[in-house]
């Protein structure tokens, strides 16, 4: 179940992607057909249009962007975790023991203490541990907000108050 749910959300994300970068084509290829249909009839085309000048205060959204998305991965991917979280059935502690006991050649009622002293505190479902994953975009924003702090030039930029 999990893996069929991060499958479908990289698919999702593939997708959102694919259609950004179609619609910056069409944008660029329309933006093209502009410029030479007004070059055909004589007209100037205009001066391309400036990026905005750039700024140190780019790193702290950067790094607040990447920090809280890393917190919600993480927060996510617990809540996934712990509300996956399966015990083991009698059904399969049964099928489990009655298979102990032919491959050790033991009575069934030893095999069910095996089994059973075996399967204390295992959670079946989702580990909790996958929510590790959600520390690569902390770590991230974490770097981009320490660069931000401790970067001379933001100290020079800013206006003073």
């Amino acid at each position: 179940m999990a893996a069929l749910l991060i499958g479908s959300l990289l698919l999702f994300a593939l997708a959102v992607t694919l259609m950004a970068l179609y619609g910056r084509h069409r944008n660029e290829q329309m933006l093209h057909q502009e410029r030479m249909a007004g070059l055909e009839k004589g007209v100037l085309a205009p001066a391309p249009l400036l990026p905005a000048p750039w700024s140190p205060r780019v790193y702290l959204l950067r790094g607040l962007i990447w920090s809280l998305a890393g917190v919600a991965l993480i927060v996510f991917l617990l809540g996934m975790a712990l509300s996956t979280e399966q015990h083991a059935t009698a059904e399969s502690m049964a099928y489990d023991a009655q298979h102990v006991a032919r491959n050790l050649s033991i009575p069934v009622d030893q095999a069910m203490q095996i089994v059973e002293k075996d399967r204390v505190g295992r959670n079946y479902g989702t580990p909790a541990s996958i929510a590790l994953l959600g520390l690569i975009p902390l770590a991230v924003g974490l770097a981009y907000l320490v660069f931000y702090y401790t970067d001379p030039s933001r100290k020079l930029s800013e206006p003073r108050t």
